[in-house]
């Protein structure tokens, strides 16, 4: 295997092992194993487990992003949102781009971590903001509305999968496309 080939494969193994269990509670001997090499060749790759976390946050972040542009492609404002938010929550159960941004979020202690999630973060907004043609409220709403999906999808909570309570379908009602066009820029209350 080339040395590309191989630092793809550890990849990889490293954005399902970051996804179950984040950067502080993965082992690079773990990744190293699964991927049939010792962990010092995991570090003259990557250079440290941060490193490693940092890149694979960065593919999860251009690739879910990649896939709600694509999502969006020929539609504008609200419309577009719908479809890149459908997109999106349809791929947030057991798949590690989702999971490994949930685990940097955590891992934001960390200062390299930290900054990667804002760099990846702010670029998302801005290319699904510019294909959408939004404003900033409707863009802040759909963001907390994705980061709220996430959270129901860490603890569990999904309708129909033995959750009978009456908040968890509460939290999964869609919100009708005219509502969501409605909230738009507040006008300037010194105006």
């Amino acid at each position: 295997m080339s040395a590309a080939q191989r630092r793809a494969q550890i990849l990889d193994i490293a954005m399902l092992e970051f996804s179950r269990t984040g950067l502080f509670g993965t082992p690079v001997d773990v990744i190293a194993k699964a991927a049939g090499v010792t962990q010092p060749y995991v570090f003259r790759l990557f250079g440290s487990k941060t490193k490693l976390f940092t890149e694979c946050v960065r593919i999860s972040f251009t690739q879910s992003t990649t896939r709600m542009l694509d999502a969006a492609e020929g539609l504008s404002g609200v419309n577009a949102l719908v479809a890149m938010g459908n997109q999106y929550r349809s791929n947030l159960e057991n798949n590690p781009d989702v999971l490994i941004q949930v685990q940097a979020f955590a891992a934001c202690a960390n200062d390299e971590v930290r900054e990667a999630v804002r760099e990846c973060y702010g670029d998302q907004w801005q290319q699904l903001a510019k294909r959408a043609g939004v404003d900033p409220v409707q863009m802040k709403i759909y963001m907390a509305l994705g980061l709220l999906l996430n959270d129901l999808t860490m603890i569990g909570a999904k309708p129909g999968a033995g959750m009978d309570e009456q908040w968890v379908e509460d939290a999964y009602t869609v919100i009708d496309a005219s509502v969501f066009a409605a909230l738009g820029t507040l006008p300037d209350p010194d105006a």
